[in-house]
């Protein structure tokens, strides 16, 4: 289990406000990998401002299936006229990661592949571009084919529980091949049926497009 001795990140729970939907986008209707259509008409816009110290993504969320120990969600927003996006599986019942005190649980909080990213095609190579874009970084503009496994901590002080709608929060550390795991924070609210990734800060950008194109 991965031993953290600063715990001042890890035991605030971040919970961010949801992008408005973006009511002035064309209404154009598009298929993803997984069969599911998506319309372009009322998805948020990835990033809330065009480039910022901090980077937030934002994303509408849609539960598209569940195994015996996990729910599948798509999660699809729009960078300028294209819809980016990708499925997210996440596990039932991710324990607390926050003791009722207050405290991180190192052991109980770290999940192994807690919440598990793939491709759906298009979208998902589209998400790997805008990245390059806002963060003025080259790309290949292909998300991997593999399914990226990162490790969680989960920043909640009680389990997930995916049957009732709740807000969750997460950090996520990406595996790559820069020899640095890419540090993000992330939400997922299965009431307002939002995702959201945010930066830790913009030292691990190259780290983050590492990750999501597999290399």
């Amino acid at each position: 289990m991965k031993k953290i001795t600063t715990y001042t990140l890890l035991a605030s729970a971040l919970v961010w406000m949801s992008a408005c939907g973006n009511s002035n986008q064309s209404n154009t209707s598009t298929a993803d990998s997984t069969g599911t259509a998506v319309t372009s008409a009322g998805l948020p816009p990835l990033v809330n401002s065009a480039s910022g110290d901090i980077n937030k993504f934002f994303f509408d969320l849609n539960e598209v299936g569940q195994t015996d120990s996990s729910v599948l969600y798509t999660a699809h927003s729009l960078y300028n006229s294209d819809t980016v996006g990708f499925q997210v599986e996440v596990m039932k019942n991710i324990p607390a990661g926050v003791a009722g005190d207050g405290r991180p649980d190192g052991e109980k909080g770290f999940v192994e592949g807690g919440v598990k990213f793939s491709s759906i095609g298009v979208p998902s190579d589209n998400f790997v571009k805008s990245l390059g874009t806002i963060f003025n970084l080259p790309t290949d503009g292909k998300m991997s084919s593999k399914t990226l496994l990162p490790l969680i901590f989960s920043s909640n002080n009680k389990p997930v529980d995916l049957s009732t709608q709740g807000t969750y929060s997460f950090k996520y550390f990406f595996r790559n091949g820069t020899g640095r795991e890419a540090e993000m924070f992330g939400v997922l609210d299965t009431y307002k049926k939002s995702f959201e990734l945010s930066e830790k800060d913009s030292t691990y950008r190259i780290n983050i497009i590492s990750s999501f194109e597999g290399k």
